[in-house]
């Protein structure tokens, strides 16, 4: 069974995704590379109907499912990718995903009934990086992407990575107002960001009188969407030496940004650098 979720934000994060693998296939078509397509959170392939589900942390009345149409997205682009891989954790949607070896029957398709994390470092470490280059799109339902993984994916020197960052759907809403936060939160936080960093960052304190014990200190928030949005990316810019300069902003019906969709590259060299920069501009702008 197919699954859907969100709306236009939803059409727009495939849209861009979607561009950028058509012009990448384009620009690389006459290089000696394999070219290698990862979708780490990969549904079911299709997005027809929709359900809820109980998402860790984020159980939350306006979520359905994520749709997942990339995987059917990147199987359409021609020339084809090498080599596609699709993660999925469920069981059943990883099942599901085998039809679209039917439906394809040239691709060469992989699917990995796994964690993603763990999926993508094992990737990491046995593909020869210096035959492939490739395309990762990290589309989470919440912060279940771990910084490791970014840090894997950074240490290839061959893939570019689009990554569905949760700042308003998951982030915001783990950093209450008054900065007292579970230790489960706080963990999940840790993991997803590769930092401690974003205590300091993202509260202050401010003294308030007292008329019996003198002034005292109080934690609060100091985190706008402009905020959350600039410190992911200078997270990314540690480890990947090209980072788009701004993320695709995802908003729901009231212009509050529910998801950033951010663009990095791990190849190094200067013509690889102005070539995706190239490209993920383009694409940002579909």
């Amino acid at each position: 069974m197919a699954h859907t979720f969100g709306g236009v934000w939803t059409e727009r994060k495939l849209s861009v995704v979607g561009t950028y693998l058509k012009m990448f296939a384009q620009a690389l078509k006459n290089q000696p590379f394999q070219r290698i397509y990862i979708d780490a959170f990969a549904g079911t392939g299709d997005r027809t109907d929709k359900r809820r589900e109980n998402l860790p942390l984020l159980d939350l009345p306006e979520f359905e499912e994520v749709a997942k149409g990339s995987a059917r997205l990147a199987l359409e682009v021609e020339p084809p990718f090498h080599r596609y891989v699709f993660i999925e954790r469920v069981s059943r949607r990883a099942s599901e995903l085998a039809a679209l070896k039917s439906d394809f029957p040239s691709r060469s398709i992989e699917i990995i009934n796994a964690d993603a994390n763990d999926a993508i470092a094992a990737l990491c470490k046995v593909t020869s990086w210096r035959e492939t280059r490739g395309i990762v799109f990290l589309d989470p339902y919440g912060l279940q992407v771990t910084w490791d993984t970014l840090v894997a994916i950074a240490g290839t020197k061959a893939l570019d990575v689009w990554v569905l960052f949760p700042s308003g759907m998951g982030l915001n809403r783990l950093l209450t107002k008054s900065g007292d936060i579970p230790q489960e939160w706080q963990e999940t936080l840790d993991r997803s960001l590769g930092t401690r960093e974003w205590r300091s960052n993202f509260y202050r304190s401010v003294q308030e009188p007292d008329l019996f014990e003198g002034p005292r200190s109080r934690k609060v928030k100091d985190a706008d969407p402009m905020k959350l949005e600039q410190f992911y990316l200078d997270r990314l810019r540690e480890i990947f030496p090209t980072v788009m300069t701004k993320c695709v902003r995802l908003t729901n019906s009231k212009d509050q940004t529910m998801y950033l969709l951010c663009f990095a590259c791990a190849n190094p060299s200067p013509k690889a650098k102005a070539l995706v920069t190239k490209l993920a501009g383009s694409a940002a702008k579909a």
